[in-house]
């Protein structure tokens, strides 16, 4: 396991985790059993993909880096001995470094929906509406769960410990205003399109490309 070096790029989901980790572990030290279980009662699983080897890959790495370190172990009955990791004045230093730069950096997010509108001109606007409408009735579901979360457990733990959903739910309506127009387009006839069309006049311009490459 290598090193988390400081200028790392906080973007990947390798730092993710290992921020998740330290964020754990300035709450009070616990082994990598009690990080998971608590992600999975705060539903952090829900931003990272909760793999058991992906969590302790970043608790390996940063006990590497020196930004935790060993506390000694615990064990419950016949369980085996678990590790219990606690978080280093570097680490504590290296969670509002990764957070601050975090939050300024602006970058498109990778996801399957973004990928899957790349290639949307793979389908026809008839087989494209019906399946971006059908998502939109899924975000309108997931708009009510986040709406009734927020307004029942805001007042319970506080809104900053909810921001995160807020954001969610601020994107997920936006998108779904969104998918409202370009559904309603698809099916007027104001957005179309045709694969045939297209891949034709890529081909003269590809010519065009290999002839000046070529003198």
């Amino acid at each position: 396991m290598s090193q988390i070096p400081p200028e790392a790029a906080v973007s990947s989901p390798r730092q993710h985790w290992a921020l998740a980790v330290l964020c754990l572990l300035r709450e009070r030290p616990m082994h990598p059993y009690e990080m998971r279980r608590l992600m999975k009662q705060r539903h952090k699983d829900e931003r990272l993909v909760l793999k058991a080897g992906s969590l302790y890959n970043a608790v390996a790495g940063l006990l590497q880096s020196g930004l935790i370190e060993e506390v000694g172990t615990t064990r419950q009955g016949g369980r085996p001995h678990r590790t219990v990791y606690r978080i280093t004045a570097a680490g504590k230093a290296r969670v509002a470094d990764w957070i601050t730069r975090m939050l300024g950096e602006v970058r498109r997010d990778v996801s399957s929906f973004a990928v899957a509108l790349d290639h949307l001109v793979h389908l026809t606007p008839a087989e494209a509406a019906p399946v971006l409408a059908q998502r939109r009735e899924a975000l309108a579901a997931a708009i009510a769960g986040m709406e009734n979360l927020l307004a029942t457990h805001t007042p319970r733990v506080g809104r900053i410990n909810l921001i995160e959903m807020e954001h969610d739910l601020v994107l997920c309506r936006a998108q779904h205003e969104w998918l409202g127009r370009i559904v309603a387009e698809m099916r007027d006839g104001s957005l179309t399109w045709d694969l045939r069309e297209i891949l034709a006049s890529a081909r003269p311009a590809r010519s065009r490309s290999r002839r000046r490459t070529a003198r």
